[in-house]
């Protein structure tokens, strides 16, 4: 599958999570250990840096990311995470890029 990925960023802290750089509308996310390259989540969305700031507690993001783990893990973890995203046309062309990355299992936590 072809994927037009952003280079890769590193991940900002709490304070500054409102400068995630990424599209304001459909895309994918996909988020790495910078130290040792493995793959820790990936998602889709139709607004896909909101989504991102998700990972945040309030004040900074918007701290609605239903799965705590993940939110958890990202909160204790952010200095060596990474992340790259992909904007698309439509929701549904997020949802079968989501569906492709989920087929590659090679991610800490799955969506």
């Amino acid at each position: 599958m072809n994927i037009s990925w952003s280079d890769w960023q590193k991940m900002p802290e709490p304070e500054s999570c409102r400068e995630i750089k990424g599209p304001e509308g459909p895309g994918v996310y996909q988020i790495r250990d910078s130290v040792s390259g493995e793959f820790i989540l990936f998602g889709e969305s139709k607004t896909c840096r909101k989504r991102m700031k998700s990972f945040y507690p309030k004040p900074y993001g918007t701290g609605t990311r239903n799965n705590e783990s993940k939110r958890i893990y990202v909160l204790t973890h952010y200095r060596n995470l990474e992340y790259r995203t992909a904007a698309v046309q439509t929701k549904e062309e997020a949802v079968k890029i989501d569906r492709y990355l989920k087929t590659q299992n090679n991610h800490k936590f799955n969506t």
